[in-house]
């Protein structure tokens, strides 16, 4: 595969870091209007990017959105871009039925909607065995019982895909789509290292009507898999621009502090940090890169090379940040120099979608090591 950005995704690169630059970062993470910042991105199209145009998308696929969420990484983009976009969007144009499609995709394409999922749940578990929520049918539709935990923008999503058992085998899950102001849907809201809005959901017999189970009954787990695939690559990807981010600013950093009269980027100590911090982000560029690819492709060694990619963000990143803030001093420690931000989100989507380790064992597993 070509790891460079064709024409198009490098204008997405190019006009995304410009617009995330003056418009996101520390600024808007620390206490800018996110709702303003919503109002801009959905007036861009992005909601859109990897829509189908029969859905009213601009059907410029995965690796198109790829580069974007490389971009909103790296400058600490604020709402449900990643759950609508990534997640739910993909998943709803891949399994659900023609009505759901018709009526749902229009809105998460022009941004009148947005979406999260609701999978894991108190152990924080991704194993199907740990889904306790229930749907039982009822008439026309179901009825879910259960809790969610870990929601990202479960307060203000208008739909939530919520996995729930319908069976009694391990993997008798299935996916429903619930309108989020649903009766019986109650919230939570959690403090999140990021400051992203984040709620346990509770649902106490909600009702769905059967349009909205997306895929078969009993059949949500492959999609749940993919869905966990495809969170992990853009992840990665998030983290790569991240970690770009911080290795821009580390650099521009010891250039200008001086200590006996000199800058300190003159000494060899410093170097090898920055060479080590700037190999690493290449390899996580790279990975990510490729994943993306890969999932956006449908590539058998899509499972292989997401995990290659997530475990070297997670190991890495948090690393090039540690690393920023020795070559920062003292300043680099305080809450009120932007490094610590960075550093915030580095960890926690280090185990978001699977940590190093479980991706270690991933990749052990299908290299049947």
């Amino acid at each position: 595969m070509e790891l460079g950005f064709d024409e198009t995704e490098e204008m997405i690169r190019v006009s995304a870091r410009e617009f995330l630059g003056r418009e996101a970062g520390p600024q808007l993470a620390r206490n800018g209007d996110a709702e303003a910042f919503w109002g801009k991105v959905v007036e861009l199209g992005w909601t859109g990017l990897a829509v189908s145009e029969e859905f009213g998308g601009s059907d410029m696929g995965l690796m198109a959105l790829g580069v974007l969420m490389e971009q909103w990484g790296a400058h600490l983009g604020r709402g449900p871009l990643f759950e609508s976009a990534v997640l739910v969007g993909p998943a709803l144009e891949a399994e659900a039925g023609e009505r759901t499609k018709k009526e749902v995709l229009p809105q998460l394409a022009d941004g009148s909607s947005s979406a999260t999922i609701a999978v894991l749940e108190e152990s924080a578990s991704w194993r199907p065995e740990d889904v306790r929520a229930t749907a039982v049918k009822i008439g026309s539709g179901w009825a879910i019982t259960g809790v969610k935990h870990f929601v990202s923008y479960g307060d203000q999503a208008s739909r939530v895909l919520v996995a729930a058992r319908t069976g009694d085998g391990t993997r008798d899950v299935s996916l429903f789509l619930v309108d989020r102001d649903a009766e019986g849907v109650s919230s939570e809201s959690l403090n999140h290292a990021t400051g992203t809005p984040t709620a346990v959901l509770t649902f106490n017999e909600t009702t769905v009507d059967e349009s909205r189970l997306v895929g078969d009954e009993n059949g949500g787990w492959p999609i749940v898999e993919a869905l966990m695939q495809r969170g992990a690559a853009f992840r990665a990807a998030q983290m790569a621009g991240l970690g770009r981010e911080v290795l821009e600013m580390t650099s521009a950093y010891v250039k200008d502090r001086k200590q006996f009269g000199v800058p300190i980027g003159s000494f060899q100590a410093v170097q090898h940090h920055l060479a080590d911090m700037a190999v690493s982000v290449r390899r996580v560029e790279h990975l990510a890169r490729q994943a993306v690819w890969s999932v956006a492709e449908g590539s058998p060694d899509a499972a292989k090379q997401v995990s290659r990619a997530k475990q070297a963000a997670s190991e890495l990143i948090p690393q090039v940040c540690w690393t920023a803030h020795q070559c920062h001093g003292a300043i680099g420690f305080t809450e009120e120099h932007d490094l610590h931000l960075y550093t915030r989100y580095a960890l926690a989507w280090a185990a978001e979608f699977g940590d190093s380790s479980a991706h270690t064992e991933k990749l052990a597993d299908a290299l049947e090591l």
